[in-house]
């Protein structure tokens, strides 16, 4: 989900999984390089009563709360992903993690593939939470922690060509 600039070129690129490649980078339009997404997969309470976000990527954000009686991060729940404005590291949007939602799966064997989350299966002791995810060709389930949700409906990051 990084975004690459290389000093004197006005191209922009994404990192992004490819199925049966890895990591590959794809170009992206200019508007699109001044944001990135990242998943949440930890929340948390710090001194103040501010909430803590953390990111797959290793960042961390402390949220304000915008209202008194509000708890900052309210909102924000694991698994779901904020878009985050570059370079100022604010945040632009939120998509939550639920059915509807597109999904980005960015791990394991499904590594690559995106499509609509189609159900959400809670984990047990013994099992991983899995989602179900239904692509225009295919569906599977895959771990939940393996799936980022790009967005609602549509994607907000160009994908390229498959």
């Amino acid at each position: 989900m990084d975004v690459l600039q290389i000093e004197g070129s006005p191209q922009s690129f994404r990192i992004l999984p490819r199925p049966n490649k890895g990591l590959t980078t794809v170009p992206i339009e200019k508007g699109e390089s001044g944001f990135k997404l990242c998943k949440i997969v930890g929340k948390k309470t710090v001194d103040g009563g501010r909430t803590q976000l953390n990111f797959h990527d290793g960042r961390n954000l402390i949220l304000q709360a915008r209202e008194p009686r509000q708890k900052p991060g309210e909102e924000y729940a694991v698994g779901g992903a904020i878009q985050l404005g570059l370079p100022e590291q604010k945040i632009v949007g939120h998509i939550p993690f639920q059915t509807g939602a597109i999904g980005l799966v960015v791990d394991g064997r499904n590594q690559g593939h995106f499509g609509k989350i189609f159900s959400i299966t809670p984990g047990t002791h013994a099992r991983r939470k899995g989602v179900r995810i239904e692509t225009t060709d295919e569906a599977f389930e895959t771990p939940a922690a393996y799936v980022i949700p790009i967005g609602m409906g549509t994607p907000l990051i160009g994908l390229g060509k498959q």
